[in-house]
């Protein structure tokens, strides 16, 4: 993974964890604030990197095994962050994207319907994707490339 993915991730994290982070410190709602127009886009590019991300796991499934028996919270940490960059993206990006559709569909009913039933998992994977970014960034910092 490159550096913008794990960042991007950080930030739908941090937008996903929105309502628990300005609960416990209410001086961070101004800078949150300054994310919340972008969510959209942010949301539409982790969910494009997390398509990307989960074909690329899928393919390199053994060396991602095999760098894991060397490091093996790094294995996990890959899933946890593929998967956080799946749904985050859904969770962040849907709304933006059925703007783009022009009417209403099946589909974009659908994907409502689904986003609604992981809202209340948002805070969790906003922290379980930025505890995966985090670690992340440390093995790109750590391993060879």
């Amino acid at each position: 993974m490159d550096l913008l993915r794990p960042i991007a991730l950080i930030v739908a994290g941090i937008l996903a964890a929105s309502g628990f982070i300005i609960a416990r410190k209410p001086d961070a709602k101004q800078l949150i604030d300054k994310l919340v127009p972008f969510q959209g886009f942010i949301g539409v590019a982790l969910l494009a990197w997390g398509v990307i991300d989960t074909i690329r796991v899928i393919t390199h499934l053994k060396e991602i095994g095999d760098l894991g028996q060397l490091y093996p919270i790094y294995s996990i940490t890959v899933y946890a962050a593929v998967a956080c960059e799946v749904l985050l993206g859904f969770l962040l990006g849907i709304p933006l994207i059925a703007k783009w559709i022009p009417g209403e569909s099946a589909a974009e009913q659908r994907a409502m319907d689904v986003q609604k039933k992981i809202v209340p998992y948002q805070t969790l994977l906003g922290f379980i994707g930025i505890g995966a970014a985090v670690i992340l960034l440390y093995y790109y910092f750590k391993l060879p490339h």
